[in-house]
């Protein structure tokens, strides 16, 4: 990740710094339905039992690993500005979906095991908080949309390509 030390010290940009920021936003911006589709599908994760989540079970498709990886990517701090930026999720609901990452952050790593998830009092509660997190953006489907998934071998051939996969 860059770090901005411009900004951090309050430095006021230039206007070729600003075309810099402008052509960065204009690439994110392009892939923006992308990262809200991948942040949905983070917090869809969270919202299934067990059994659900085996079901997305597939050779190169591990549920348990996908809800550790999918949450701090849909998290990162570009790809979920930029959601907001443009206006794909309001504002408002910014702040819930910050903790809510928190939240999945401080799960112990000793209750990431198939045996708990449904029954262990905190994945209970993290299924209730991503269900309702997921009405307020307006989700109504609990299925993982994998339309943007491509998939490769060790060769770097493609084993399986999603119908939104460039």
């Amino acid at each position: 990740m860059k770090i901005n030390l411009k900004s951090i010290f309050r430095i006021k940009p230039t206007s070729k710094d600003e075309q810099t920021v402008d052509k960065e936003n204009t690439d994110y911006d392009k892939n923006a339905e992308f990262y809200y589709t991948n942040l949905t599908n983070s917090i869809i994760l969270f919202s299934l039992t067990s059994q659900e989540l085996e079901k997305l079970a597939e050779p190169v498709f591990n549920p348990m690993t996908e809800l550790e990886t999918e949450i701090d990517y849909a998290f990162t701090p570009i790809c979920f500005d930029t959601i907001f930026r443009k206006g794909l999720i309001d504002i408002s609901i910014r702040e819930e979906l910050l903790q809510f990452k928190k939240w999945t952050d401080d799960i112990p790593s000793r209750i990431w095991d198939w045996e708990f998830i449904d029954n262990h009092e905190t994945w209970v509660k993290t299924r209730l908080k991503a269900n309702a997190l997921l009405d307020k953006l307006g989700v109504t489907s609990r299925t993982y949309n994998n339309d943007n998934e491509t998939i490769y071998d060790n060769k770097g051939h493609i084993i399986k390509k999603g119908k939104n996969s460039t």
